[in-house]
């Protein structure tokens, strides 16, 4: 008589195989997505920086991009009547797991980026540069230039 079914030994083998394949694709996943966070976070804030220099175009107006919360976030704001309004209402955060350093023109503790209605950086803020990292010696950065080229580069 046939016997239909695995045995116990076979699906313990199985297992086995199974558990170790899964414990050498951890690792490469952990790495991943770690590589992916930043890479994602310097997406982020070149869509953001383009989006700015557009608005800045289109409406002709300043437009104003902050470092905030420590370096943990951004907030672009537009002149409006004398006054800086945010535009859009919610800030850009950077994940926590990250490190964000900025530089405009050459200078570490200028934390505001003004794009001027012509679309390029203030003479003073140029070139910008935000540069990410993390624990694992992943990075990236994005980089505006004075005639409002921004380039976004994955190291």
């Amino acid at each position: 008589m046939a016997q239909a079914g695995f045995q116990l030994i076979e699906l313990m083998i199985v297992l086995t195989i199974a558990g170790i394949l899964l414990t050498a694709a951890i690792p490469n996943f952990t790495r991943l997505t770690s590589r992916s966070r930043v890479e994602s976070a310097a997406s982020d804030v070149h869509r953001t920086l383009v989006l700015a220099r557009q608005k800045a175009l289109a409406r002709r107006v300043p437009y104003r991009v902050m470092v905030i919360a420590g370096g943990q976030a951004l907030r672009v704001e537009r002149r409006d009547d004398g006054a800086w309004v945010a535009d859009p209402v919610r800030d850009l955060l950077i994940p926590e797991s990250l490190e964000m350093t900025t530089s405009f023109g050459g200078q570490s503790t200028n934390i505001d980026l003004i794009i001027e209605p012509q679309g390029t950086i203030r003479a003073e803020d140029a070139p910008a540069v935000f540069r990410f990292g993390n624990a694992r010696g992943d990075s990236a950065s994005v980089r505006a230039v004075r005639t409002g080229r921004i380039r976004a580069d994955v190291h």
